[in-house]
């Protein structure tokens, strides 16, 4: 669906700065679209944010604080979506036959895909798999579904046993293979790269429309689609939001109460996913109890119309669109202060994950350019400093399997010990972050989280580790050969704080 209208001329009294639990107006400082100006939040640095202001293709890099004129948008872009490995590669959409366009250039210069020209016209839907950023997948009208492995240079269709149009689209996020499509009234899946397309079993109400569709960041088994039906006159007769757990295999219908109407986008915040954000072109709601119950968040925001929705990676900050221009939400407060995050990471060239907890480096992986670290999307709690419940964890570097490197973490002090007297490994720190530790039969103490620790058995050459709460992402390292490290049936690394 698109969003229509006419620029909105009696503006609201907001906010002069942003707070908590109403909209603030953060720019661009003119906009002349019919509807919504299409953005796009830089992942790694979510007070970046590009936007088609018009004619012009704008730039903040503060939040909405200071706007500039990037270049021109002599190709009218309808949307803007940014590689979350590389800052400043930003693909589009636009022109009238809808193509695609790339700039490594943080959007100063643009070059028409090859996918567009003149075989994929009518593009309705792009995504980045967030795991492997050069793979993509778009939804055309024309042909169906497209595959690029290489940044979008070259396209292939994967369009077997796939019905109709693959629009919206949606990539796990820990697996590129796996993309959900919206295919004529109905849910499809491959797990194959878009070697297979298989329907889910979804009992939508008959006419049903699938308008929205998102993958929990934290636990990609969990996953929701909004959907509407409409009669003859396009009158809106029912609505609502489906949700399963299982990975598309199994459905309930969410409740619906009124007021959430067509669902335009879903969100999901990254630090808390029982929180969910629907966007209806008139209002946008917010769900605390996983898509059971929601509720109306608009003071200050311009209506009638609003269109896109973002949430940054600390589930702090929400943004959307009006005619009127961006506005931002502050969706929640800091994490506690008693916890820290650990904030995983992925190397594809090593096939390796990293996780800290320190800041300087966050934030040196985050916005330092590419340095080929990406993040997951995962992590889990540390103490913010020991007490009596905490354990400390080493943190060890080594170099003796160039060219790659590990890093290796405990909270154990025997291993600690016994690794010190290796010498392929170097101590970093005797406490990265501190944290629980389970007990001998692998159990964690009531409120915190087990943390699984899978070893990749030196597969590549190089020794490395991966740390996860996340049950399915455990079986999924399993699957591919990793071997579970820790105490207990399960083997439990470390327990994480709430």
């Amino acid at each position: 669906m698109a969003c229509v209208g006419g620029l909105a001329n009696a503006l609201l009294a907001l906010p002069a700065t942003a707070g908590t639990n109403f909209w603030t107006a953060i720019g661009p400082p003119g906009t002349h679209n019919l509807c919504c100006p299409p953005f796009a939040v830089v992942p790694s640095s979510p007070s970046t944010i590009y936007a088609v202001d018009g004619t012009a293709i704008m730039k903040t890099t503060d939040g909405g604080g200071h706007w500039a004129e990037v270049a021109e948008d002599s190709n009218k872009f309808d949307f803007l979506l940014v590689d979350p490995a590389s800052p400043a590669t930003i693909y589009a959409i636009g022109g009238p036959y809808r193509f695609i366009y790339k700039s490594i250039d943080g959007g100063v210069s643009w070059a028409l895909l090859a996918a567009s020209n003149g075989l994929s016209p009518l593009i309705e839907a792009l995504a980045i798999a967030p795991s492997l950023t050069t793979t993509l997948y778009a939804g055309s009208l024309g042909v169906g579904v497209l595959k690029s492995i290489d940044g979008g240079m070259s396209w292939v269709r994967v369009n077997n046993g796939l019905p109709g149009l693959g629009s919206p689209l949606a990539i796990d996020p820990t697996n590129a293979d796996v993309v959900y499509a919206v295919s004529g009234r109905g849910v499809v899946k491959t797990t194959n790269g878009g070697g297979q397309w298989r329907r889910l079993p979804i009992s939508f109400p008959a006419g049903a429309y699938v308008e929205a569709f998102a993958i929990d960041p934290t636990t990609p088994s969990n996953v929701y689609a909004a959907y509407a039906v409409f009669n003859d006159n396009d009158a809106l007769i029912q609505s609502g939001v489906f949700k399963s757990l299982d990975s598309g295999e199994t459905w309930v219908a969410a409740q619906n109460p009124g007021g959430l109407t067509v669902v335009s986008a879903l969100a999901i915040d990254p630090s808390t996913p029982g929180r969910i954000y629907a966007n209806t072109t008139t209002a946008v709601f917010m769900s605390t109890d996983a898509a059971a119950s929601w509720t109306p968040i608009n003071s200050y925001l311009p209506t009638p119309f609003v269109w896109g929705l973002s949430v940054d990676r600390t589930g702090s900050i929400l943004r959307t669109a009006s005619p009127a221009g961006l506005f931002e939400y502050r969706a929640a407060a800091s994490p506690p202060s008693g916890t820290v995050p650990v904030i995983e990471y992925f190397y594809a060239a090593f096939d390796h994950y990293f996780i800290t907890s320190n800041p300087d480096e966050i934030s040196g992986l985050d916005n330092d350019g590419p340095t080929g670290w990406v993040r997951t999307g995962l992590q889990f709690n540390a103490y913010a400093s020991a007490n009596e419940h905490s354990a400390p964890v080493c943190r060890f570097f080594s170099e003796s399997f160039a060219p790659q490197s590990s890093h290796f973490y405990t909270p154990f002090p025997t291993e600690c010990v016994g690794r010190i007297g290796d010498r392929a490994w170097t101590l970093e720190t005797a406490d990265a972050f501190d944290i629980g530790v389970p007990a001998a039969d692998g159990s964690c103490a009531e409120a915190l989280m087990p943390v699984y620790r899978l070893y990749n058995n030196g597969h590549g050459g190089a020794p490395n580790h991966r740390y996860t709460t996340n049950l399915a992402v455990r079986e999924q390292m399993i699957a591919q050969g990793w071997v579970p490290e820790g105490l207990g049936p399960n083997a439990v690394e470390m327990c994480s704080p709430p």
